[in-house]
């Protein structure tokens, strides 16, 4: 059996009462029943990463901040990442788009899925994410989980998914599990990166 994915989960909320820790919760749990993923929470509100104040933009590499340095080290050490990702105002949340931006080579290569929730389930908030994606050299994988009214589903911090929910996280997850086989051997082999 090959080892498991590195997956970061990522909480793309900081508010009061998010909707995000359940949520998280959720594909955390469901996650551990697989042998092929090996995810871990991670918490925006734990990181409080400045919005963008250095000299040199991230694309230059050469960290100085000795946040960044630490965020450049847990975005490099996973193979993958599944963002939970909340729509606020047609929009992702500032906080999300903010720790993308924080470094910039760690990400490169690597496949990410969306769970995104509110309105329309999210799918503005994801959509937008993508295309920050692919500037960050990522894979953004086409499967998503679009949780419509989540907060109906909420009990207390737990999300009670329902069947629809389980079967598209499933779905994701197996995706998430080809390309990042895929692309942990393309990257382990060194391939040369397209020239553009």
């Amino acid at each position: 059996m090959t080892e498991p994915l590195k997956i970061l989960v990522i909480l793309g909320s900081v508010r009061e009462g998010r909707m995000a820790a359940p949520v998280g919760d959720w594909v955390i749990e469901r996650a551990a029943a697989r042998a092929d993923l090996d995810c871990e929470l991670v918490d925006l509100d734990d990181w409080d990463l400045p919005f963008f104040p250095h000299a040199k933009p991230p694309a230059a590499g050469k960290y100085q901040d000795p946040l960044q340095i630490r965020w450049a080290e847990k975005i490099a050490g996973a193979d993958g990442y599944i963002l939970i990702c909340p729509e606020y105002n047609h929009s992702g949340s500032a906080v999300l788009k903010n720790a993308l931006d924080t470094v910039f080579a760690e990400w490169g290569r690597k496949p990410v899925s969306f769970v995104g929730y509110g309105t329309v389930g999210g799918a503005r908030s994801v959509e937008q994410l993508r295309l920050t994606a692919v500037t960050l050299e990522m894979a953004p994988l086409a499967g998503a989980v679009h949780l419509v009214r989540p907060g109906a589903k909420r009990d207390g911090d737990r999300f009670n998914a329902d069947s629809y929910d389980d079967k598209a996280l499933a779905a994701l997850f197996d995706e998430l599990t080809w390309w990042g086989r895929a692309l942990r051997v393309a990257r382990a082999g060194q391939l040369p990166s397209p020239s553009i």
